[in-house]
């Protein structure tokens, strides 16, 4: 009875103290209204607080009467008293010129924090670029090991590679939660950079609390998740009759914490940019071909996406609850197959995505220490593969009809559509046992079904007219480690991969599809650990017995450029990681160098077979070794003036002794690649609070074979040549960052760049970006 007394008395003292406690949120900004991030805020007399994030904003609880102290290098310290009647702070630094002779460091940004883990990762500092009109994949293309090779314009397929991984061996996560099942319509090219905080790019091992299958490395998009208002709209346009729209807001009660997010954008471009240098027959049926420049006319594209979500911020029960809708869909014109011999005018594709999706985030939950992160998700997807016409076309836009049922692309015409239908549950329950020991529990759970109908065909010819099913588990369990007052930290982690498929495989005697099903357990396991050699500089290892299941593309196919291959087995692969990451900052100056060396062993790798001329499939590459060396570093003086340089060199070797290309380069891998950036910031320009941002990028790729370099002679060898390409951007904000305009020119030189498969990509392109952003 005594104990049941107490336990009341607490739950009473508890709700009690709840009560009376109260949120202040800001902002911390520079003399030009510019954010700042990393700023700590203390409150006077606990030595407790946090971190400004990356816009320079905070959250913080308080309870009655307080004095919040705000300082940071290179800027003088203030003071400001807070009470119950106080929600929201907008505090201005002054740049300090005088050199500080200690520094206490009370919390780390949260960026700074994500590099020194015991992985090998990259984060993107997005702050100065959302005034830019870029998406996440340009961004991530400015990555050391990090290749985007992209088929066309906005809107073209791309392929994402991360130190000679690709596909779908990278993993891509919003906010922690798998992209797998989102849709062509809300890809990485389709992100605006205005709706997000940051990008973490873990190369190799990944760590357990992103729950996935991701064999060679995870790309983690992060949006503004701090509790304040805000709206911010833009609109941009640009060449080949380009447009992005994007508004995204949100708004938040401060009594009841009831939140309303809305995030709305729209993409659309007609894609008619030059092909320069392009073989075309000759009309008069010689056989000759004549080299010529021609606009592309059938590439338009444009897709919109609605995410709302409404939920509850700062309660008792729940950190962060959210229900969300996800609604998205585009339109493409489909001008070219895999390479750019074939052409058509009249193929088209669809796709609409409709998801429900529910996040919920506690921290100490019932006891101190214990955290859940939990996310589900429903999908339902219609997606549409139209080949209908008997034309064929060719460059001029000139065409023929064909007499028979022959379709432009299918050797039928075709009016193909299927549906998925997709479910998605994670959760992550970590735990803090003491000061330097914490352990953390992953599941996911995912399964996908497609089912397939083309009306222009007869029923036996038409993959999918049964449901097509992958139904995956995947479980992890990790336990951290630190030593030596954090100057020494471990992670070692556990996996266990389940998988069942059910499909439909054309029996080659008697022309029908019958029912094909296989299932796997399997197990992996790994150990990240990093050592500061001094507070500034850390060396980074890692290794990792790991695997991927096949995705639902990759077994099934798209209907269209990609053919279904249902023997498709996971593949295994282990990965040895070893890096460096020193980050000095001086008076005015700071400096980091990151360095990796990464080698893997890959068996029955799954690649892209481009070896026919319009269709591609899946393939196991039976064994595959993986090297990589890559190099970043990145110098600012006093946030006036950043550079940087990276440059990788890989190296992806057939390793199959049994194979005749044995010791071969895999196809269409670039093995060297680096870029330069450039950007200088004037501040009072014209107006006083304005802030003038000049940017320039060099982006550079090697010569490198697009099918394998053993086969046929140097002569007649398809390779994509070495490319050197320039980005400009002129940026201007004012009112205090209110509102801004960008000035962009992509590839200034006008250079013939090629890509995936030598698909030529747009030349010289110009875009004008303008914005405005309101909060409190």
């Amino acid at each position: 009875m005594k104990k049941l007394l107490l336990y009341i008395a607490q739950v009473l003292i508890t709700f009690t103290v709840l009560a009376q406690s109260y949120q202040v949120q800001g902002i911390v900004t520079d003399e030009a209204g510019e954010g700042i991030p990393g700023i700590t805020v203390t409150i006077k007399g606990t030595g407790s607080g946090v971190s400004t994030d990356l816009y320079g904003s905070f959250s913080l609880p308080l309870m009655g009467q307080s004095i919040l102290v705000f300082s940071g290098i290179g800027f003088e310290s203030t003071e400001q008293q807070v009470d119950r009647s106080t929600t929201t702070l907008k505090i201005k630094l002054r740049s300090s010129t005088t050199e500080l002779s200690a520094v206490q460091v009370i919390g780390k940004s949260e960026h700074t924090e994500t590099r020194e883990q015991p992985f090998a990762v990259s984060v993107v500092d997005v702050k100065p670029l959302k005034v830019q009109n870029l998406d996440v994949n340009q961004i991530l293309g400015t990555v050391s090991g990090v290749r985007i090779r992209e088929q066309g314009g906005m809107g073209s397929g791309f392929d994402f590679s991360l130190n000679g991984f690709t596909g779908k061996q990278v993993k891509f996560f919003l906010d922690g939660i798998p992209m797998d099942n989102f849709g062509s319509s809300l890809s990485l090219n389709n992100i605006p950079v205005n709706m997000i905080t940051g990008i973490e790019v873990y190369k190799g091992v990944v760590p357990v609390h992103l729950g996935s299958d991701a064999l060679g490395g995870a790309v983690n998009v992060t949006t503004d998740q701090n509790v304040r208002n805000y709206l911010n709209a833009s609109y941009a346009i640009g060449s080949f009759n380009t447009h992005r729209a994007s508004v995204l807001a949100r708004y938040t009660e401060p009594r009841t914490g009831l939140s309303f997010n809305a995030n709305l954008f729209l993409n659309y471009s007609d894609n008619n940019y030059m092909m320069r240098d392009v073989e075309v027959p000759r009309s008069d049926g010689s056989g000759k071909l004549d080299t010529v420049d021609v606009r592309r006319f059938h590439d338009a594209y444009q897709s919109q996406t609605a995410q709302l979500e409404l939920g509850v911020v700062n309660k008792p029960f729940a950190d962060r609850l959210f229900v969300g809708l996800i609604a998205s869909g585009n339109e493409k014109e489909v001008q070219t197959g895999l390479n750019m011999q074939d052409v058509f005018g009249e193929v088209m594709t669809t796709d609409q995505v409709l998801i429900p999706t529910f996040k919920y985030r506690k921290s100490d939950l019932f006891v101190t220490g214990l955290d859940l992160r939990a996310y589900a998700m429903y999908n339902r997807r219609k997606a549409v593969r139209a080949d209908t016409s008997s034309r064929t076309y060719n460059w001029y836009g000139d065409y023929s009809t064909r007499i028979n049922n022959a379709g432009e692309f299918s050797y039928n015409k075709s009016l193909f559509s299927y549906d998925d239908e997709s479910y998605l549950a994670t959760a992550n329950l970590s735990y803090q046992l003491g000061k330097n020991h914490s352990v953390s529990v992953n599941h996911t759970f995912s399964q996908f079904s497609r089912v397939g109908k083309d009306p222009m065909r007869d029923l036996s010819e038409v993959p999918f007219t049964t449901p097509n099913t992958i139904t995956k588990n995947i479980s992890a369990l990790s336990y951290s480690l630190s030593l030596m007052d954090d100057q020494w930290k471990t992670s070692v982690f556990t996996k266990a991969f389940m998988m069942h498929s059910s499909t439909q495989v054309e029996n080659e005697d008697t022309d029908e599809f019958e029912e094909y099903s296989i299932q796997f357990l399997l197990n992996g396991y790994g150990v990240a650990s990093t050592y500061f050699v001094t507070p500034w500089a850390q060396v980074k290892l890692s290794y990792e017995n790991t695997y991927r299941l096949p995705e639902g593309e990759e077994m099934f196919g798209n209907g269209l450029t990609v053919l279904p291959n249902t023997a498709l087995e996971p593949e295994q692969s282990n990965n040895y990681n070893a890096g460096i990451l020193v980050s000095k900052v001086f008076k005015d100056h700071s400096i980091r160098f990151e360095g990796n060396y990464l080698y893997r062993k890959a068996s029955n790798f799954i690649r892209l077979d481009a070896s026919q001329p319009r269709n591609s499939n899946y393939v196991n590459q039976a064994k595959v070794n993986l090297t990589s060396i890559e190099g970043g570093i990145q110098y600012t003086y006093r946030r006036l003036l950043n550079l940087g340089i990276n440059v990788t060199k890989q190296k992806n070797i057939n390793a199959d002794e049994s194979d005749r290309l044995f010791k071969d380069d895999l196809p269409n891998q670039p093995f060297l690649f680096g870029n330069i950036t450039a950007g200088v910031q004037f501040h009072h320009v014209g107006l006083e609070d304005s802030r003038l941002s000049i940017n320039w990028l060099s982006l550079f790729v090697d010569q490198f074979y697009w099918k394998w370099p053993s086969q046929g002679t140097k002569k007649y060898k398809y390779d994509i040549p070495r490319q050197l390409s320039h980005n400009l951007a002129l940026s201007y904000a004012f009112d205090e960052g209110k509102y801004s305009a960008s000035l962009a020119c992509n590839n200034i030189t006008n250079t013939i760049v090629y890509d995936n498969f030598a698909m030529q990509k747009p030349g010289r392109s110009f875009s004008l970006k303008l914005s405005y952003f309101l909060s409190n």
